[in-house]
């Protein structure tokens, strides 16, 4: 993560939410989501009930965006403990940026030759073993075996998740609530008979309907992107470390298949399956989807806060300068802002770094062309407005500049805002209340799912269908 202590709170606080690698947005959603959905339960089922789903939804919270980098990480530290590979690199792929593996392994074994060095803190405390492992074979074989490394240590991450996600935290979820009702049962004295009788039944409801399980096999063979470029487990890797977005969808399927097998009821299974997959829109695109919506409405160009604060800070002649050059700059031309900002390369440098949060120029960190490619086409945008909006008299206005940096900023956040609340909305009201819905009208009831016995709508189906 890459915050430096120069830029505004503002900024810090929307480099954080927006920062790709970190779980802080999809968090700002979490919380209010496991609050809604808990009381949704609660309201329908009672403790019981929203028990469960609050627990459910907290410890599925905690696996769905913690346990991948955690796994990671163990899986990180043995290649690095036992076989003696950096595991501290991006996976990369030079046809689509820079060859963080290559580069860092040449780094370890030999050194930096060059006069313009990359940044190579991050690889300071790599051990003597490592590097003398490094030095034992040849660079390509070296490449080799810290890409397959990376590789099997981020699908068996996956694979873990998945299974943590998909059925080990249901049934352990499933178990406390036996645990509650019998715990309840026995406890006579504090209960109602009609209230003892009605949990008894439950309880044998929820253990004699396995056969109204539905079946979720083969509903989605895969949900991992497809970057042609690096090849499947390619993708799994560099996604696993470098997306946020990516981990969690790539949980989704498997976790919502687990749950949905492991559901007690057909109804309850049904519940699952709905509100999960409702929910990944709401989880994972409906901020950006929104503020891509509302920037295009309104023209305002998605410029990084903290690209906006740095170009701020140069002087009138040097913006002015950059603004005149957006329309000499080649549509062909790597990274243009050095067409725009000739003669200071380490303040271009900045701009790279603060918009890829802190990973361009490092020699282990792999940046992907296209989204340098990204971050120009934004400041360009930003400039153009500002040639259109910044000059009286064809003069550079530095005034009128701070008010549309200031503006952008502005309403960016506006929009962030606007689209984690409509998520936080979806995902703590709408969706449990249209999944609960739907259920009643199936059932013609409204009450917990995963303890209610559903028999006489079978015995009416089968008699439906005998007739």
């Amino acid at each position: 993560m890459f915050i430096n202590n120069a830029y505004s709170t503002a900024t810090k606080v929307i480099n954080v939410i927006q920062n790709p690698a970190l779980p802080v947005g999809t968090l700002i959603e979490e919380i209010p989501c496991d609050i809604g959905r808990s009381y949704q339960g609660y309201k329908r089922g009672g403790i019981i009930e929203g028990a469960e789903k609050l627990r459910k939804e907290v410890m599925a919270a905690a696996i769905w965006l913690f346990g991948m980098p955690v796994f990671k990480y163990l899986g990180d530290k043995f290649c690095e403990g036992v076989l003696k590979l950096p595991m501290n690199i991006d996976y990369s792929n030079n046809m689509e940026g820079n060859d963080a593996i290559l580069n860092s392994i040449k780094y370890l074994r030999d050194g930096i030759e060059n006069a313009s060095t990359p940044i190579v803190d991050e690889l300071s405390s790599v051990s003597k073993k490592i590097i003398k492992n490094l030095q034992s074979m040849s660079v390509e074989e070296a490449v080799k075996k810290v890409t397959t490394a990376k590789k099997v240590t981020s699908i068996s991450a996956l694979v873990l998740n998945c299974v943590a996600m998909g059925f080990i935290l249901p049934k352990f979820n499933q178990m406390l609530t036996r645990k509650k009702l019998e715990k309840m049962n026995k406890n006579m004295s504090v209960l109602k008979p009609d209230s003892f009788e009605e949990f008894r039944n439950k309880v044998k409801s929820s253990s004699e309907n396995k056969s109204s399980k539905i079946s979720f096999t083969g509903f989605f063979d895969s949900l991992a992107a497809d970057f042609r470029n690096f090849g499947a487990a390619g993708a799994i890797a560099y996604n696993v470390e470098n997306n946020n977005v990516f981990r969690l969808l790539s949980t989704d399927v498997p976790m919502t298949s687990g749950r949905v097998i492991t559901s007690r009821t057909k109804y309850e299974g049904f519940e699952n399956l709905f509100m999960d997959f409702a929910s990944a829109y709401f989880y994972n695109f409906c901020a950006s989807n929104v503020q891509s919506f509302l920037r295009k409405k309104f023209d305002v160009p998605n410029v990084n806060p903290a690209n906006i604060e740095d170009i701020l800070k140069r002087n009138e002649d040097v913006i002015d300068a950059a603004i005149k050059a957006v329309s000499s700059v080649s549509n062909d031309a790597k990274e243009k802002l050095r067409y725009l900002f000739e003669n200071d390369k380490d303040f271009v440098d900045g701009l790279y770094r603060s918009a890829t949060y802190g990973k361009y120029g490092k020699i282990n960190r792999f940046v992907k062309n296209s989204d340098i490619a990204s971050i120009d086409e934004s400041i360009i945008q930003f400039l153009k407005q500002a040639g259109e909006k910044c000059y009286t008299n064809g003069v550079f206005d530095k005034a009128k500049f701070n008010n549309l940096s200031k503006k952008i900023t502005s309403l960016n956040s506006k929009f962030l805002a606007g689209g984690l609340g409509l998520a936080i909305f979806g995902l703590a009201f709408f969706v449990p209340k249209l999944t609960f819905w739907i259920t009643k009208m199936m059932t013609g009831r409204n009450e917990f799912t995963g303890l209610a016995d559903y028999s006489d709508l079978e015995k009416k189906k089968s008699n439906v269908n005998k007739n």
